[in-house]
């Protein structure tokens, strides 16, 4: 019986005391979510977010201001605004809430609410959000020691000071100042913590070249304190790939047709609507730029400087066009004769310089000017066609004084075959025209020559009766013949001065496509390569 009482108090014992273990494991598992529980309600028990997690008032908040950039979204020149998507970081020591691990099961840190806790009135000095504050409203990390940690995600829209005068090969720097808006420095004292671009994404149309900080101190004239701010500047540079194909090079291309507008022939109508047509282009680029240029005044972009040159080199191709045309279309008819110096600049001294060659004259060699020379062949096939001419012909060189001798003593002749047929005297009419002539030329000369075959001719129109062969008729003839010679002569003196004009003209093109061909590289160069990087 003792064995057996024995025996059932051992067992009554051990089964109390696993039941006792059982209770308190039991007991452990219950209440472990609670320490979370009774943490949150020890710290926020008696907590008041106004007022600075500091023991003497004296003494300054310390923030540690921070930044992970994570993608410059745009820069927009116009508006002169930057959109980037950042995160910002802070942290400060915050001496009520702390705690003992040990006492609340071994937790050291906690995420808390940023409304229930003190944060500091950290915004952004040059925002243009509309909200101004664009700072996302996430919890903060509070750690045992006190230690907060508060990393808010933002989409930053901060002013941005463009400089466009290097457009489309510039480099920005824009700043975002981050500052205490109420708190001075003697109550927080802001400063400058680390800044990373581990998780940056690139930006089509910019090239980030780096991110500073800086912490600076300034002293308002409202305030005898100091005011502590942090400023990150991010220093960009555009890609050029986009403005180089849809501006730069289609520029470039259409500049340089001005210097067709200088080949194209005059008579093809087509010079003076080249020149408009390409003016007009220009323009649309022009206002393309403009669109995306901010409307200020300090500085003038560099690829409108270089449209500008652009356009006064196509507008100086439109006047001097004109002035081709008007050279090309002048005649001796509605402009007086071209002036000697005009005439030894234009047709003498400029083609020797641009090595242009006139049909039909030649160019000496080490000459001080040109001078102009028909050539030996020209002139034997002239006098042979003009001998075979007919009587019209030839008294296209018959001067006005052999005209005036041949008429008075072909008027005697005529009078003395008459007088002599009265006496039935046989006298040839053309041996006194051969008498006639001898007046009024100079043996073994070619121009006697052919004025004695032009007196031969017209004797044989005078050999009719003497009725009808009278004074009278013969000079209306010779008046009729001197008005056709007359007129002639205009026309070739007509037609040797358009064709003086016309070669003018391609003088005057010639040094024009010299001259706008040297302005147009020489400005894209100086204008282009004055940029400080051309290709980014």
């Amino acid at each position: 019986m003792a064995c057996g009482r024995c025996f059932h108090s051992t067992v009554l014992i051990v089964w109390l005391f696993l039941a006792r273990r059982v209770l308190l494991f039991n007991h452990n598992v219950t209440y472990a979510g609670d320490y979370e529980r009774l943490l949150y309600d020890k710290l926020t028990s008696g907590y008041n977010p106004l007022a600075r997690p500091i023991k003497n008032d004296s003494e300054p908040v310390i923030v540690h201001l921070g930044v992970d950039f994570q993608q410059l979204l745009d820069i927009e020149e116009k508006s002169q605004v930057m959109v980037s998507n950042v995160w910002l970081k802070m942290r400060w020591v915050d001496i009520y809430l702390t705690w003992d691990p040990n006492e609340f099961g071994g937790i050291k840190e906690v995420r808390m609410p940023i409304k229930y806790i003190w944060r500091p009135d950290v915004l952004l000095y040059n925002s243009v959000d509309q909200q101004f504050d664009s700072l996302w409203p996430i919890n903060a990390v509070v750690y045992s020691t006190g230690d907060v940690t508060w990393i808010p995600p933002a989409i930053i829209k901060s002013s941005c000071r463009i400089d466009i005068r290097w457009f489309p090969f510039d480099e920005q720097q824009c700043e975002m100042k981050f500052g205490s808006w109420t708190y001075s420095g003697q109550f927080i004292d802001l400063l400058n913590d680390t800044v990373s671009l581990d998780t940056y994404k690139p930006n089509g149309e910019w090239h980030l070249l780096g991110l500073n900080t800086k912490r600076n101190i300034y002293y308002y004239e409202c305030c005898p304190d100091p005011y502590y701010d942090v400023t990150f500047t991010i220093w960009v540079r555009r890609r050029t790939l986009y403005y180089g194909l849809n501006l730069v090079i289609p520029c470039i291309l259409i500049s340089s047709l001005t210097l067709l507008e200088f080949t194209l022939p005059p008579d093809s109508g087509e010079k003076l609507t080249l020149g408009i047509t390409i003016f007009m282009s220009l323009c649309v680029f022009l206002l393309m730029v403009a669109e995306a240029m901010p409307q200020t005044s300090d500085t003038i972009p560099l690829i409108a400087t270089y449209f500008s040159c652009i356009m006064i080199d196509v507008s100086a191709s439109v006047v001097f066009t004109v002035l081709v045309l008007n050279y090309h279309h002048r005649s001796t008819e509605t402009y007086s004769p071209m002036s000697p110096m005009m005439r030894s600049i234009l047709l003498e001294w400029l083609p020797w310089i641009l090595m242009m060659k006139r049909p039909g004259y030649k160019l000496k060699k080490w000459a001080s000017k040109l001078k102009t020379r028909r050539t030996n062949s020209f002139t034997d096939m002239e006098l042979k066609e003009r001998c075979s001419k007919s009587l019209l012909a030839n008294v296209l060189d018959i001067d006005e004084e052999s005209l005036s001798r041949f008429d008075a003593s072909l008027e005697s002749t005529l009078r003395n075959n008459q007088h002599q047929q009265t006496n039935n005297s046989t006298v040839s009419t053309p041996d006194a025209v051969t008498t006639a002539t001898s007046i009024g030329s100079v043996p073994n000369s070619p121009r006697s020559a052919m004025k004695s075959a032009v007196v031969q001719r017209a004797a044989v129109v005078y050999q009719m009766p003497p009725a009808r062969a009278n004074s009278e008729q013969l000079n209306q003839i010779i008046r009729e013949l001197r008005l056709i010679t007359d007129r002639m002569r205009r026309e070739d003196g007509n037609a040797e001065g358009r064709a003086d004009w016309k070669f003018a003209a391609m003088v005057i093109d010639r040094i024009c496509l010299i001259a706008f061909t040297s302005f147009l590289l020489v400005s894209t160069c100086a204008i282009l390569f004055s940029a400080p990087q051309l290709i980014a």
